[in-house]
């Protein structure tokens, strides 16, 4: 993810790393010698870019900024083709980003790359939106939503009623307490079927991403999320599968209460999100 706020090391889990895309000046060893590095890389508030001298060389040859580059890395890390293809790599050690090259002199070439770097930086800069569950999205949590969202996640009773009073207990078994009353995750209740023609004519094209065949999410007996395609219901983050780890710990059993009408509304936001992401990517780097 990419965050402008500070994040703790359990921001994903006792694994998770953070990487200050800036330095403070006059905590860098070299005190100002890298001041021009600060100023040609787009900041002139005292901070340094967290980079090598060859990154830092290689942005200035592309008219690009330091958080250009990490953009750019987060699209690349959300690429399932680069996840797959390096999936030995990255269990072993730190990720290697391939980023575009050209040689000594073809000003074609260069161009290209970097034409190939700042949509792949772009398309970064959409996922760490999406990421950022406080950041407004427009089309996907605000304003007109995409057709293709709009569908996704529905609050929905099994009489086609509105929600009310006990409709929205989380008490289909999502989550229960372990040892040492550590949350554990439960089965629920996900019930996979086939879209609805209405439902496939809404997905349109971002079926061939979400999947081809989706799921009701139940919070209990009379009420449930419609159509959460599988991609999004499956899709994992930090290795958890990032909507059924949400609702393990809203559990009504263990969350004291039931969920409020906002965040219903927060776990549809998530699972558009979600699909939004999905559909932003392969990167093309």
């Amino acid at each position: 993810m990419f965050t402008t706020h500070l994040g703790s090391h359990h921001l994903i889990e006792r694994g998770s790393n953070l990487f200050p895309a800036y330095l403070r000046q006059d905590a860098t060893p070299d005190g100002g010698l890298l001041a021009n590095a600060s100023e040609s890389l787009g900041n002139s508030h005292g901070l340094l870019p967290n980079l090598s001298a060859a990154a830092r060389r290689y942005l200035h040859r592309l008219d690009a900024t330091v958080e250009d580059l990490f953009h750019f890395t987060l699209a690349t890390l959300h690429d399932a083709e680069y996840r797959n293809g390096n999936a030995d790599g990255l269990r072993l050690g730190w990720p290697r980003i391939p980023l575009p090259g050209w040689s000594e002199g073809d000003g074609d070439a260069g161009s290209q790359a970097a034409e190939r770097f700042a949509a792949s930086a772009e398309r970064g800069r959409e996922i760490a939106h999406l990421l950022d569950p406080d950041r407004p999205v427009p089309g996907v949590t605000v304003g007109d939503l995409r057709p293709e969202l709009a569908a996704i996640a529905v609050p929905t009773t099994v009489d086609g009623r509105q929600m009310t009073g006990d409709d929205f207990a989380l008490s289909a078994g999502w989550g229960h307490f372990g040892a040492g009353q550590a949350v554990m995750p439960g089965q629920g209740r996900a019930m996979e079927r086939s879209y609805t023609a209405e439902e496939r004519t809404a997905l349109g094209d971002a079926v061939s991403v979400l999947g081809e065949s989706t799921f009701d999410i139940h919070l209990n007996e009379q009420a449930y999320w419609r159509n959460v395609p599988a991609t999004v219901w499956e899709y994992r983050l930090g290795g958890y599968q990032v909507l059924k780890k949400w609702l393990s710990y809203r559990e009504r059993a263990i969350f004291g209460c039931s969920l409020e009408a906002g965040e219903v509304q927060t776990f549809a936001e998530a699972a558009r999100r979600l699909a939004a992401m999905i559909a932003a990517v392969p990167c093309s780097a």
